[in-house]
């Protein structure tokens, strides 16, 4: 009997050693699984940010690529304009009696031609060009005028 009370006493300490140790280890692991929420709920805000950001910069880029499009809209109308002013210019030059003015005038309608040509392929340019390319008609068209001028003094 005396051993078997012995064996209670020594058998209950183990367990209550035993269950301390479970409930620290579920403690940790309490503690570690609250940090781990805590860290994918920061993450999940994080994304969240990130997310609102690249829709901004997409709402951003929708614009720009907009007004891009309506800058080459209105510089095709501008130019067209131009155009349509060159070529009464061009008529008037050609109507002219003399074998040269009609000569310079069907030169002038040649490089007029070309120009409208780059004109009308202007919506299809890429951004990255586009003042380049602005540049580079302005300048023709100013050296087609300028010829016009030229010619009918």
């Amino acid at each position: 009997m005396r051993n078997l009370l012995l064996f209670t006493i020594l058998s209950g300490s183990l367990l209550a050693g035993a269950c301390k140790r479970t409930d620290d280890h579920m403690d940790r692991a309490g503690d570690q699984m609250q940090k781990a929420a805590e860290d994918v709920s920061d993450k999940g805000k994080d994304v969240a940010k990130e997310r609102l950001d690249l829709d901004k910069k997409e709402t951003s880029l929708d614009r720009a690529q907009n007004d891009l499009g309506r800058a080459k809209d209105d510089f095709v109308a501008a130019a067209k304009e131009r155009l349509a002013r060159l070529d009464a210019r061009i008529q008037e030059l050609s109507a002219k009696a003399d074998e040269k003015s009609r000569a310079e005038a069907a030169d002038l309608k040649i490089r007029r031609d070309e120009l409208a040509r780059r004109i009308d392929a202007a919506r299809d340019r890429a951004s990255n060009d586009w003042d380049a390319f602005k540049k580079d008609v302005d300048d023709s068209f100013d050296r087609i005028e300028n010829d016009v001028n030229d010619a009918l003094k």
